[in-house]
This record gives C-alpha cells, sequence and structure tokens, in this order.
C-alpha cells in the first residue's frame, strides 16, 4: 500500500469512526428510554442471561477491532459457566459488555443482544439498550463482577469499610447506617474474614488472599443473581488459590447465584464449571458440559488446548504448543479464524466460517470437520 493509498484509508476510518462516536454520544445523552424498547422474552426462562450473537467493537484510528464478533451462549440459573481461550479472544471485552463499562465511544456493543432474567421485577430485559439510570440499579446489585486484581480494583486511599458499605448504601437508599455497616461485617464473615477494626483498613494492610476475599465481599454484598468473575485467582499463590474456589463455591450455592468464570487455568474449570464455553479470536468454537468439553474435545483448538496441559507421571522434553498465531482482530479472514493453525483442515474450511453444530443435546461446535462425521452419522 503507497503513502497516498494508506492516507486515503486512515482518513475513511476517521470518517466512519466519527459517525460511531456521534450515535455513542447521541444515545448516551439520552434521559429517558420506554421500556418497550429494552424489555423482552427469555429464550429459556431457566436461563439467568443470554448472548444472542453479541458483537463488540473497538472503533480504533488503524480501524475497527472486532474484539466479540457474534457470541452466543447460555447461563443456567444456579450453574457455574467455564470461558476460558488464549489471551485476546473477547473473554474480559464479553464481561465488560455484560456490566456495561465499556471504555466508550471507542468500544460499543456493534450488534446482538444480551437478555438478562431480571427475577426482582419479574422480567427481562435486554443490556445492550438499557438506560444508564436502570443499568446503575442492576450493575453491583442483580449482577457484580470480581476483577483480575484486588489491589488495583481497591481504592488505596479509601479504607475497607468505605469502599464496602458504599456499594450497600447505594443499592439500599432506606438502610439506615448502623445497618449497612452490620451489613458489611456480615458480608466480610461470609468470606472468612472476622477480624476488629477491618473496616478502618486501607488496602495495603492486607495480603493479597484477603484483598481478593474483601473484593468478593463486595461483589456479594448485594447477593446478586449472577457473579463474573474475571481470573479471580491469578495474582494469588496455589493454597489461597483453593480456598478462594471453595469459597466461590459455597458461596454461589448459599445465595443460590450464577457464576461466570473466566480464566486460563484449565485445573480451575475441571473443578468450579458445570458448562464450559471456549472462545478464539472474538467466537465461540466449541460449548458443553465439563465432561463434553474435557473428555471428549472436538473443536481442533480445543483438542490443542488439552493436549499443551501438562500431565501428571507423564514425562516430556517439551509441552506441546499450537503452532502460528491468532489472526489480526483488525482484518479477520472470511473463512474459519483458526484454519491457519489448525493440522486437521478440510476443503471446506476455505469457505464461509462455520455455523455452530449440535453434537449432543449440550455439546455444540463450530468446525467443518465434526459436521461431516454428524452426517455421516445420520
Amino acid at each position: 500500500m503507497t503513502a497516498k493509498e494508506q492516507k486515503k484509508r486512515l482518513k475513511e476510518i476517521k470518517k466512519f469512526n466519527a459517525k460511531k462516536y456521534k450515535e455513542y454520544n447521541k444515545n448516551q445523552k439520552r434521559k429517558r428510554a420506554p421500556e418497550s424498547e429494552y424489555v423482552t422474552k427469555m429464550n429459556d426462562n431457566d436461563n439467568i442471561i443470554e448472548f444472542d450473537n453479541l458483537k463488540t467493537y473497538f472503533y480504533t484510528d488503524v480501524g475497527t477491532v472486532k474484539a466479540v464478533d457474534g457470541v452466543t451462549f447460555d447461563i443456567k440459573r444456579g450453574k457455574t459457566i467455564g470461558v476460558v481461550g488464549e489471551s485476546g479472544c473477547g473473554k474480559s471485552v464479553t464481561s465488560l459488555s455484560v456490566m456495561g463499562l465499556l471504555q466508550g465511544p471507542t468500544g460499543q456493543v456493534a450488534g446482538g443482544s444480551i437478555r438478562f432474567n431480571q427475577l426482582s421485577k419479574n422480567r427481562a430485559v435486554d443490556l445492550t439498550k438499557l438506560p444508564i439510570k436502570e443499568y446503575e440499579k442492576i450493575r453491583g446489585n442483580e449482577i457484580s463482577m470480581i476483577f483480575q486484581e484486588p489491589m488495583t480494583t481497591l481504592n488505596p486511599v479509601f479504607t475497607i469499610g468505605d469502599q464496602l458499605m458504599e456499594c450497600i448504601a447505594l443499592h439500599n437508599p432506606d438502610m439506615k447506617k448502623k445497618d449497612v455497616e452490620a451489613r458489611a461485617l456480615e458480608t466480610l464473615e461470609m468470606v472468612g474474614i472476622k477480624r476488629d477494626g477491618m473496616l478502618d483498613l486501607y488496602p495495603h494492610e492486607l495480603s493479597g488472599g484477603m484483598r481478593q476475599r474483601v473484593v468478593i465481599a463486595m461483589a456479594l454484598s448485594c447477593n446478586p443473581q449472577l457473579i463474573i468473575a474475571d481470573e479471580p485467582t491469578t495474582a494469588l499463590d496455589v493454597t489461597i488459590q483453593a480456598q478462594i474456589l471453595d469459597l466461590l463455591r459455597e458461596l454461589k450455592d448459599k445465595i443460590n447465584a450464577s457464576i461466570m468464570l473466566i480464566t486460563h487455568d484449565l485445573g480451575v474449570v475441571a473443578e468450579m464449571a458445570d458448562y464450559v464455553v471456549v472462545m478464539y479470536a472474538g467466537r465461540v468454537v466449541e460449548q458443553g458440559t465439563a465432561d463434553d468439553i474435557f473428555h471428549h474435545p472436538s473443536h481442533p483448538y480445543t483438542i490443542g488446548l488439552m493436549k499443551s496441559k501438562p500431565m501428571l507421571g507423564e514425562q516430556v522434553e517439551r509441552l506441546y504448543s499450537i503452532p502460528g498465531n491468532v489472526p489480526n482482530p483488525i482484518n479477520l479472514p472470511e473463512h474459519c479464524y483458526f484454519k491457519n493453525r489448525c493440522e486437521m483442515c478440510v476443503d471446506k474450511c476455505e469457505g464461509a466460517y462455520p455455523e455452530l453444530i449440535s453434537l449432543s443435546e449440550t455439546h455444540k461446535v463450530s468446525c467443518y470437520l465434526r459436521e461431516k462425521e454428524v452426517k455421516g452419522e445420520n
């Protein structure tokens, strides 16, 4: 591409982005929206949340980054779903789309829907169309998030008590200060912290495990229906990791919540998850029960992930690694995104991106190789 062509292309990108930013800002300024715009129906009332062809894009100076490009999956009430995949596959962006925490106007939900079963009001809402005032009633209250790094999640200049009680007071305006403080202490006790003067301490005065417990307490303080745990054990040592996972499992059952667990750690997923979603380059390539994914992996990428984990009792000179690199999210190919790294390609892989096909009632995969097998069985 010549310098002149590059200049022309950048000018077109800038013009396109300006149009998208204008639409975003116009939508943000709307003070009221009729309920008919965002109240919807769930496909299955047993689901707490349904992602339907979700597309989240970032409009940058060098082009549109398709971070999440057509994600579809459900989370059942009271169940834990593990979302796995390598860095940059769209796991965290999917969770930020749910929470409405995308850095706009650069980051926007460009299409699809996120249907949330709002049990407190006996209705379902599309979070992608929800007005800000309505979102503020749900975020931190009915849907909460445990972020990756507790030291950066907690504000270093405020005490633990200030930060924990703020969330409780915000969503319970009728509660007296004494009751808010009692609820904060109760929540800390739920996560295994029973210590005098805890509310007066600052984040730097706590260990990594204690800080993570405080972050979990903040997420659970309003008894949410859905907890999004974005790599909650990444910065912790193995012993503390086990304690935090046991704690999450116990608390989920206690408040009857669902968990969306985002992680790189297949061991954590095997231990915690009822269902597993495997993402690659912004799309779901395989989904099923933990048994489906760990004992019957079907997509070449999932098979590669399973082959790359170390096994007890096996001695190898070098762990398996998937060859090649993830495609550029700005210029994604029309065919399967994994094709250039795949060792099991068939002729059809040169065509359009494969649709999700059902291998069983619970197991789905996006691969032409398996489509061939399913047709062979039929």
